[in-house]
This record gives C-alpha cells, structure tokens and sequence, in this order.
C-alpha cells in the first residue's frame, strides 16, 4: 500500500516537471526558465499536433473493432501493455512534430 502511494506520488511529481518542461511555461514546474513566444507557440502547436495523432488512431482503431477488420496474423502477437504504445506515439510524434514546426518557424524569419 505505502509503495503504491510512493510511486504515484513519484509519477505525478515526475510529470509536473515533464508538463513545464515540454510547454516551456512556468505555470508547470519550479522550472526559472520562461521560453520566448516564438519557443512556447513551437511547444503548444507540436502538442496539440501529437494528440491529434494520438485520437485519430484512436478512430482508427475502434472502426477496425466496430467492422472486425482486425488483422488475423496480428492475433497471435500478445501485447500486455497497450497505454505503453500510444504514450510512446504521442511522445515521438511531439519530437517529430517540434522539429517540423521549428524548422517552420525558422524559415519564416529569413
């Protein structure tokens, strides 16, 4: 029971600093650091982009369930931690999607 709350409390004090971190604001995290404008709009666009992505396969996903257009050679394939996938979607496409919108954003200043 006490490591149950130790590591809630660990997983929640670890995704304060990862909010202020990746939105570059103060509002989240102890963090002194304030992006310029043009940093935080990079930050909040690649956000909103990355779980865009994340619903539409989502979509995707519960059409194939509600029409039972599942791959059968993927049935055998057990994967025990289905959350572990999409938070790793959602964090790769952030990075992909920060790095397309910085570069962007730069070639707007040229």
């Amino acid at each position: 029971m006490l490591i149950r709350w130790i590591i809630t409390f660990a997983v929640g004090l670890i995704m304060f600093f990862v909010i202020g971190w990746l939105t570059g604001n103060n509002e989240y995290g102890v963090t002194s650091k304030k992006d310029d404008e043009r940093s935080q709009l990079i930050k909040h666009k690649a956000i909103v982009s990355s779980w865009l992505l994340l619903i539409m396969f989502f979509i995707i996903n519960f059409v194939f369930n509600f029409f039972n257009l599942n791959d059968e050679r993927l049935a055998m394939v057990e994967f025990n931690y289905p959350e572990l996938f999409y938070l790793l979607i959602a964090i790769v496409s952030y990075f992909i999607y920060y790095w397309i919108y910085s570069r962007k954003m730069s070639s707007y200043e040229k």
